[in-house]
C-alpha cells in the first residue's frame, strides 16, 4: 500500500467509522468507548507506518482530481511537521479515549461524545495532512464544528452551551479571516497547493513584494490566533473548560489550540524573515505570555488554572516561531517545535489529573481541595511530575524546550540590539516566573497542606486503573524525553523542524551543557518564582477587586455586550419582519412582486395585451387547462383541508398531463412522483390537524386579499404574454445546449436528471441541504414538545 493510500486511510477512517457508532454501540452499549478506542489507535498505526518513509524522503504527497475548474485536488502532504503532529493528534487521541472509559457514565449519551470525538480527530488529521489551503480551511472548520459539539456536551448546563458558542463564534469568525488570507494568497501565487508553494523560493520571493502581504499575513495570523486563544482571542477557551474533562484533554493540550500555531509553523518559510512577522508573531505572542501567565492567577477552578496555563504555554511557542531576522529566518523554530512536543505530554497529563481530582474528590474548586497526596499518591507523583515539567526543572522534558526558550530570547535580543536586548529576554523571564507559580499552586492547592474535610468526600482514592494508565504514560514519557532527548529529536523535532526550515538539520540536545545563561535564567526565575508564589493569593485577589471595580476592562465584557446586544437587536428586528403568522409574510412578498412585474412594463412602454397572439389551442391541450383552472379554484374555495389538497393535488397531475402532450416523458414522470409524495405526506400531516379552516375571513379582508390575488395573476399573465416583446433581450434556449451535451458530459439520456445532479449539481445539493436543516428543525420541535410533556 503507498503511502499517499495510508495517509488517506488515516484522515478518513476515524470519519467512516464514527456514522458507525450509533449501530455498534446497540451492540457494545456501555463498552462503546473500546471501539472508539480501538478507531483511533489503528489511526495512530498507520501514521507511524508512514513515519520511516517520511523521515528518508522528506515529504510524500498524493492527490485526487476534486474541483478542476478550480484547479483543486483532494490532496495530502506529508512531511516532518504534519507528520509530528499526526502523531500526537492520533496518539494522544489513544490515550483520551482509553481514559474515557473509566471517566464517563455509562449513563451518559456514549455514542455521541465517542462520536464527535473520532469526528474531530479525523477533522485534525485531515487539517494537518491537507495539501491545499482550501482543503485545510474545509477541515480547519470542522475542527471549530465538532469541537462546539464536544464543548456543548452537556446540553442542559447554560454554562457549557455558553462556552460551546463562545468558541465556535470565535474560531469559526477567525477561520473566515484566514480563508480572505488564503484567498489573497492564491490571488499573488495563482494556485491553492501550498505544498507546492512552499518548495518554490521564487514564488516565495515575489509573495514578498507583493502590495498584499501584509494584509495577507494580517488575516492569516487572525485565524491562527483565534484558534490557538491568542490576544484577544484568548477569552473562549476558559469557558470551554466546561467541556468533559477528557475533552479538555483532548482539544486544548495537544490538539485544537495547537492548530494555529501549526497554521504559524506552516506558513513560516513563506511569511518569515521580515519585520511584519517578527512584530505580529512575537509581539502577539509576547503579551499573551504575560497576560495569561498573570491571569491564571486569579483563578479557582483548577481546570481554569489550567487554561489560562495553555494559552500561555501556546504564546511560548508563538512567540519562539515568530523570532526572526532577514539573515537567520528561523531563530526559535526547533525551540518551537520541541516545546510543542513537551506540552502536549505535560499539559494532556495535567488535564488527566485534573479530571481524576474532580472525579474522586467530586470539585474543581482549589479553594475546597488540599492535602490529596496521602488519599491519592499515584496521582500525586504522575500531577508532580507533570507540572515541574512545566516549570522548567531538570531531568523533565520541560526543562529542555525551557532553556531553548530562553536560549532563544536571548540570541534575539541580541540581534535587534538596543533596548530590545533586554526586554525581550526579561519578557522570557517574567513568563517563566508566571508559570513557576501557577504551576505550583496546582500541586500545592490540590496535594499539599491539610485536607478539607467539610468539603471533601469521606473516602478519596486514586482512580481505576482505566484512569490512571494513560496519566502514567504521558508522566513517564515526560521522564524519558528529559533523560533520553536525541530519540524525540532524531525522529520527530529534526523532520519537523526541517519540514518548517526546508533544509538540512542537525540537532543536539542533551540536560546538561555547562553553566549557561539560560541555566542562570532558570535559577533566578526559580528565585523569583518563589517570591512570588508567596503572594499568590493576594495578587489574585487584587485581580478580582479590579475586576469588579472595572468590569468594562475585559475582553470578556466587551465580548458579552456585543454578543447580548447583537441578540437584543435581531428580537426587535424580528418582532417588526416576523410577527409569527404565515400571511403576512404572503401579503408582503406579493405585494413586492406586483410592484417588481410592473416596472419593465412602464420601462419599454409594452402594450399589456400583445396583438398577435395565437389563440389556436388543441382540444386536448385546452381541456386540461381549463380543468387546472377548475382545481385551481377549487383549491382556493374549498373549505377543508383534505380538499383543499385533492384540488392541490389535481393541479399537479394535471400539468404532467400537459408535459406528456408536449412529448417530455421523463418531466411527467419527476412530476408525477413529486406530485406523490407531497400529496402523502400533505395526507399523513392533516390528518392530526382539525379539518377545517378556522380563520374568520372579514369583507375587508376577503376584499384585500382578493384585490393582491388578481394583481399577482394579471402581473404574470401580463409577464408571461410580453415576454417576448422587449422585456426580456432575445436569446437562445439553453434546451439545446442540454440535450446536446447531456450524453457526452454527464453519461445520461434522461436530461432532466443530467440537469439536476450535473448541470445544476450546486443548486440541487443546496436544496437537499435547505430540506435536510428544515427536517432537522422540525424534528427539534416535535423532540423539544415531547422533552416538555
Amino acid at each position: 500500500m503507498d503511502p499517499f493510500t495510508i495517509i488517506a486511510l488515516a484522515v478518513f477512517l476515524p470519519f467512516a467509522l464514527a456514522f458507525m457508532l450509533p449501530v455498534v454501540g446497540k451492540v457494545l452499549k456501555g463498552n462503546i468507548g473500546w471501539y472508539a478506542f480501538s478507531v483511533a489507535l489503528l489511526s495512530f498505526f498507520l501514521i507511524a507506518w508512514v513515519v520511516p518513509e517520511t523521515i528518508r524522503t522528506g515529504s510524500i504527497q498524493g492527490s485526487l482530481r476534486w474541483i478542476p475548474s478550480l484547479g483543486v485536488n483532494l490532496s495530502f502532504y506529508a512531511d516532518g511537521l504534519s507528520m509530528m503532529f499526526g502523531l500526537l493528534v492520533s496518539g494522544i487521541g489513544v490515550m483520551i479515549l482509553l481514559y474515557s472509559n473509566g471517566y464517563m457514565s455509562k449513563k451518559e449519551d456514549l455514542p455521541r461524545y465517542y462520536q464527535n470525538l473520532l469526528l474531530f480527530m479525523g477533522s485534525m488529521l485531515g487539517m494537518v495532512f491537507s495539501a491545499n489551503t482550501l482543503q485545510l480551511f474545509i477541515f480547519w472548520e470542522l475542527t471549530s464544528i465538532t469541537s462546539f459539539m464536544l464543548i456543548g456536551y452537556w446540553r442542559d448546563k447554560p454554562a457549557s452551551i455558553y462556552g460551546a458558542t463562545k468558541s465556535l463564534l470565535l474560531t469559526a469568525g477567525g477561520g473566515l479571516f484566514m480563508l480572505a488570507g488564503f484567498i489573497l494568497l492564491r490571488s499573488m501565487t495563482g494556485s491553492f497547493e501550498l505544498a507546492s508553494l512552499l518548495h518554490d523560493p521564487s514564488a516565495i520571493a515575489s509573495i514578498k513584494a507583493e502590495p498584499l502581504f501584509l494584509i495577507t499575513l494580517i488575516l492569516i495570523v487572525i485565524g491562527a490566533a483565534a484558534k490557538s486563544a491568542q490576544g484577544p482571542f484568548y477569552i473562549w477557551l476558559p469557558n470551554a473548560m466546561e467541556a468533559p474533562t477528557p475533552v479538555s484533554a483532548f482539544l486544548h493540550s495537544a490538539t485544537m489550540v495547537k492548530a494555529g500555531i501549526y497554521i504559524i509553523a506552516r506558513i513560516h518559510p513563506i511569511f518569515s524573515g521580515t519585520e511584519a512577522w517578527f512584530i505580529l508573531v512575537s509581539g502577539l505572542g509576547i503579551f499573551t505570555m504575560l497576560m495569561a501567565g498573570f491571569l491564571a492567577f486569579r483563578q479557582t477552578d483548577i481546570k481554569a488554572i489550567l487554561a489560562y496555563s495553555t494559552i500561555s504555554q501556546l504564546a511560548y511557542m508563538m512567540t519562539m516561531y515568530g523570532y526572526t531576522t532577514y539573515h537567520e529566518p528561523g531563530i526559535g523554530v526547533v525551540a518551537a517545535t520541541f516545546h510543542l512536543l513537551n506540552h502536549a505530554t505535560f499539559k494532556a497529563c495535567l488535564f488527566l489529573v485534573a479530571g481524576i481530582v474532580a472525579h474522586e474528590a467530586a470539585t474543581r474548586d482549589i479553594r475546597k481541595l488540599g492535602g490529596l497526596r496521602r488519599e491519592m499518591p499515584i496521582t500525586f507523583i504522575i500531577a508532580t511530575i507533570a507540572a515541574l515539567s512545566m516549570v522548567g526543572i531538570p531531568p523533565l522534558n520541560g526543562f529542555l524546550s525551557k532553556e531553548m526558550f530562553y536560549e532563544t530570547a536571548i540570541e534575539m535580543g541580541h540581534l535587534l540590539g538596543g533596548p530590545f536586548a533586554y526586554l525581550i529576554p526579561a519578557a522570557a523571564l517574567l513568563a517563566g516566573v508566571f508559570t513557576f507559580a501557577y504551576s505550583i499552586k496546582f500541586i500545592d492547592g490540590i496535594f499539599l497542606g491539610k485536607r478539607q474535610h467539610g468539603h471533601l468526600p469521606e473516602h478519596v482514592h486514586d482512580p481505576s486503573f482505566t484512569m490512571l494508565a494513560p496519566a502514567g504514560i504521558l508522566a513517564i514519557l515526560v521522564i524519558l524525553i528529559g533523560l533520553f532527548p536525541s530519540i524525540a529529536v532524531d525522529y520527530i523535532i529534526e523532520p519537523a523542524a526541517e519540514g518548517i526550515l526546508l533544509e538540512d538539520l542537525d540537532l543536539h540536545v542533551a540536560l546538561w551543557h555547562g553553566f549557561t545563561t539560560p541555566l542562570f535564567m532558570t535559577i533566578i526565575t526559580l528565585i523569583i518564582g518563589i517570591l512570588v508564589y508567596s503572594k499568590y493569593d493576594s495578587i489574585g485577589a487584587w485581580q478580582d477587586r479590579v475586576n469588579l471595580r472595572y468590569p468594562w476592562f475585559s475582553v470578556n465584557y466587551v465580548y458579552d455586550r456585543v454578543v447580548d446586544g447583537a441578540m437584543g437587536k435581531s428580537k426587535s428586528f424580528a418582532a417588526v419582519m416576523q410577527p409569527g403568522p404565515v400571511k403576512p409574510y404572503l401579503v408582503a412578498l406579493m405585494l413586492l412582486f406586483i410592484t417588481l412585474g410592473t416596472i419593465p412594463i412602464f420601462f419599454v412602454k409594452a402594450t399589456l395585451i400583445p396583438e398577435d397572439l395565437n389563440f389556436d389551442i388543441p382540444a386536448y391541450e385546452g381541456i386540461v387547462l381549463g380543468l387546472i383552472v377548475v382545481a385551481a379554484l377549487a383549491a382556493a374555495v374549498l373549505r377543508k383541508y383534505l380538499q383543499a389538497i385533492i384540488a392541490v393535488s389535481a393541479v399537479g397531475y394535471l400539468v404532467s398531463l400537459i408535459f406528456i402532450y408536449l412529448q417530455a416523458p421523463d418531466l411527467a414522470m419527476t412530476q408525477i412522483l413529486v406530485e406523490t409524495l407531497t400529496t402523502i405526506i400533505f395526507v399523513l400531516v392533516i390528518v392530526k390537524v382539525p379539518q377545517t379552516f378556522r380563520e374568520k375571513i372579514t369583507a375587508s379582508v376577503f376584499v384585500r386579499d382578493l384585490v393582491i390575488s388578481a394583481g399577482v395573476g394579471i402581473t404574470v399573465l401580463i409577464l408571461s404574454l410580453n415576454v417576448t416583446q422587449g422585456i426580456v433581450s432575445p436569446f437562445e434556449s439553453l434546451s439545446y445546449y442540454f440535450i446536446e451535451n447531456s450524453v457526452p458530459l454527464a453519461a445520461g439520456h434522461n436530461i432532466v436528471n443530467v440537469i439536476l445532479v450535473d448541470f445544476r449539481g450546486y443548486d440541487t445539493l443546496g436544496e437537499i441541504v435547505v430540506l435536510c436543516l428544515a427536517a432537522l428543525g422540525v424534528n427539534n420541535l416535535i423532540r423539544s414538545g415531547v422533552d416538555r410533556k
